[in-house]
């Protein structure tokens, strides 16, 4: 299978699963928090009875990581009610997410994924996979996903442009793909801080500079 062939499958893995979450973030929005949890914990559960059935099944264990990471998203999301609070919130994550990847948990889901009997089943539930060339791919985690969707209703809320909201985040998580593919495994979450920073200061500087006529 050719290499570029990989390389734009596994780019639009990344970008409809994203997508999936920010409409699934957009539409739950309209809602009262009451009912959003409601309709989380229902498909949760869903997700969950399907996957005592269709244990290995890739349509399952994926349905049930977008759906936990939509939801985990949104919950987590109602905690920031501002820009500094996401920034903070972000960074924070970047430098967890950094060291876990060389010293901690990711380090060890990653070692353990070369083991057919262990790691490749953990993997398939903690991360949107398929198989190529016999092998389980892991994509994008369950986390990533979750703080897609945070910052995704995050920046809606606080009434920033709806394209912001989801171009911002995804050239983040698109950006952290893109230098994987070159160097292997890397942490997504530094590069979303990095862009949603960016444009949170791009956007703070413009507010601030006078008009001129």
């Amino acid at each position: 299978m050719h290499r570029t062939f990989i390389y734009l499958l596994l780019t639009f893995v990344v970008a409809a699963s994203c997508l999936l979450e920010y409409w699934g973030a957009r539409l739950l929005a309209l809602l009262s928090t009451a009912k959003q949890n409601r309709i989380g914990f229902l498909l949760i559960a869903f997700c969950i009875l399907a996957l005592t059935a269709f244990p290995t099944n890739f349509v399952v264990t994926n349905c049930f990581v977008l759906a936990v990471g939509l939801f985990a998203g949104m919950l987590l999301g109602r905690l920031f009610g501002s820009v500094s609070a996401l920034v903070s919130f972000l960074t924070a994550a970047a430098i967890v997410d950094i060291i876990s990847m060389h010293a901690g948990p990711t380090r060890w889901i990653a070692s353990q994924a070369q083991h057919p009997h262990h790691g490749l089943a953990l993997l398939q539930f903690l991360a949107v996979s398929f198989r190529l060339r016999g092998e389980l791919v892991g994509v994008i985690g369950v986390g990533d996903l979750m703080f897609f969707t945070v910052c995704v209703s995050v920046m809606r809320r606080l009434g920033w442009p709806e394209t912001a909201a989801l171009v911002v985040p995804l050239l983040g998580i698109l950006s952290a793909l893109g230098v994987g593919l070159i160097t292997g495994l890397t942490p997504a979450l530094p590069f979303l801080a990095v862009a949603v920073i960016l444009y949170a200061y791009a956007s703070s500087s413009m507010q601030r500079s006078p008009c001129h006529s």
